[in-house]
Order: structure tokens, then sequence, then C-alpha cells
């Protein structure tokens, strides 16, 4: 039946990105301190990816174990009373559809969360761009406070208020500028979401390091590139002016500000900017190739895993008899 393979899949596919999610946790403190030490863009990028992985590697994987093409040349061959090529399916209805309906709840619960800050931070973006009037490179809120922050996701806006331009030189303005122009050309905002939307099976609290961690990249890369256009001692100044500015002040749900937060790292990281790693090409064509021949290697163990565990299932405490292959 259709549904036997459809819910295998997905069950298969789920276990497999839960497995891979909690390695990814337990490796990360290991290679937290080398993505660190990378290029902030190359960091933003490559942490994206490692958490992002778990779903995507688990989904090729799946992918190509129900693919008779792929399992007839990388799996090894094997009898289950009838010789013949076959992908692992339950025999069971009710383990296929239990498969089914928690792989969709778990993607559908991720979605609705991804949609649910899009349209929040839709919301909030144009409640502001109504009190705001356009100039130069930002749009000018009529606020003694001192604010300044990029919203939108696909086409981010730079606010800044009255209270900042009245506090910052002409000079500081640039800096702020070019910072803010950097999150609006990356699309940081649009990345911290995703970043959010990938760590969500993991614990709260180990997911807090995380999100601290891409919060802290992102803001080094725009702090960077402002640097590539000024010094590196006037970004690191004006972050510490405008942190002064920002202690007190609260930036919108969702904004990416430019606030003085983790201070101490970011001016750390302008004042070292040259000692940090920048990924070479022929690095990331290695990283790619041994992650696709280990995807290649693990197939036939992944083949027989899945077929041991549907088995224990169809067998398992809802009296079902065992798979008859």
């Amino acid at each position: 039946m259709v549904i036997n393979t459809v819910g295998s899949f997905a069950l298969i596919w789920l276990l497999l990105w839960c497995a891979l999610t909690v390695i990814s946790r337990v490796l990360y403190p290991l290679i937290r301190p080398a993505l660190l030490n990378l290029h902030p863009r190359h960091g933003v990028d490559f942490l994206l990816i490692w958490w992002a992985a778990p779903a995507l590697l688990s989904l090729i994987a799946c992918l190509m174990l129900f693919s008779p093409m792929v399992e007839s040349s990388l799996i090894t061959p094997h009898c289950h009373g009838v010789c013949e090529q076959h992908v692992p399916v339950s025999d069971q209805s009710i383990v296929a559809w239990a498969g089914l309906l928690l792989a969709s709840a778990l993607v559908g619960g991720l979605l609705m969360h991804f949609l649910k800050n899009l349209v929040k931070g839709a919301a909030i973006r144009r409640q502001l761009s109504v009190l705001a009037s356009r100039h130069h490179g930002y749009s000018f809120l009529p606020s003694d406070e001192p604010l300044v922050f990029t919203l939108g996701w696909w086409r981010p806006e730079v606010f800044v208020s009255k209270g900042l331009l009245g506090a910052c030189s002409a000079t500081q303005l640039a800096v702020i500028l070019d910072h803010e122009s950097a999150h609006e050309s990356r699309k940081d905002n649009l990345l911290l979401l995703l970043g959010h939307v990938f760590v969500l099976l993991i614990p709260p609290y180990w997911r807090k390091q995380v999100t601290s961690d891409l919060h802290v990249l992102c803001e080094q890369a725009c702090d960077f590139e402002a640097a590539d256009k000024h010094n590196p001692i006037l970004v690191a100044e004006t972050l510490v002016h405008v942190g002064r500015l920002l202690r007190n002040s609260v930036s919108p749900v969702g904004s990416m500000a430019f606030d003085g937060a983790d201070l101490t790292a970011r001016v750390n990281a302008l004042l070292h900017k040259k000692e940090r790693y920048k990924l070479r090409t022929w690095q990331l064509v290695l990283i790619t190739a041994v992650l696709c021949s280990a995807l290649t290697v693990s197939l036939n163990p992944l083949h027989h895993g899945a077929e041991h565990l549907i088995a224990l299932l169809d067998a398992g405490g809802l009296n079902f008899l065992p798979s008859g292959r």
C-alpha cells in the first residue's frame, strides 16, 4: 500500500532527523571554538548549515534509501524469506500512519512557528513605517528615545530615531548606517529566524547558546563590513558609544538592533579582525566531499537498522504480526 511506503519513509526520516539533531548538539561544544574563530561571515553560514544539516541530511538519506536504483547499487544483497530488492517498509498500517502523523505534526509545527514570526515582524514594520519618514539611507522616527534597528525579512528597512541622530556625530552615524546596511544586504533577520527554527528540536537551555552565537556572529559580520569602510577602532568606539545610549532603550521585537549586545566580544573581534580565519574554496569542497562520502557509506547500515526498527515496531506493543519479509 502507498500509505505504508509513505508512512515508513516519514517515520525513518523523523527518527533519523532527531538522532542527527542529538549528535549535532553533543558535538557542538567541540566545534564551537573553531566556529567562533572563523570570519563571522563564514561563521554564520557554517552555523546555519550545521543546524539545518540534521533535517536535510536525513531527508536525503531517506530519499536514497527508498530509491530502487540507489538501493540496488549501494545496499548489500540480503534476504527476508524471498530474495529480492526491497526498501524498509512497514507491513502494519498503524505504524505507517503513526510515522506520517508524527512527521507531519513536527514539520507543521516548525512551519507555523516560521510563518507566525514572519507575520509578526511584518506587522511591526508596517506600524513603524506609518510613523516614519524616508531619508537618504534610512527611515526617520520622530522619537526622542535613541533607537536604531533594521526591520523586514526580504526587503529590510533601517529605522533611526531623532534621539539617536542628536547624540551621534556625522562620522558615527555613517558607521551605524553602514552596519545596518550590512544587515539589510545580508538579510540577517531572515537568517536569524531560520536559525531559531532549526534549533527548536533541542532543549531551551542548549538552544539559547546556539541562538546567542548566531546573533553575535551576525552582528560581528556587520561590524566587519563597516570596518572595511572605516577604521576598525572607529567602529569599536562607535559600538561603545551607541551601546551606552541604547542601554536603557528597548528596540522592537524581532529587530536586528545596533544595541551593543555582547559588546565586549564584538569590540575584541574588531581589535583582532585580521586574526579571524576565512575558509578557502578547497576546504569547502573537501567538507562537501567528506559529507557525501559519509552519507553514501552510511546507507547500508541505515537500511538494515531501519528494517530492524520497523520489524520491532510491527511486532511490538500493538500485538501485530512481525514483518513477513
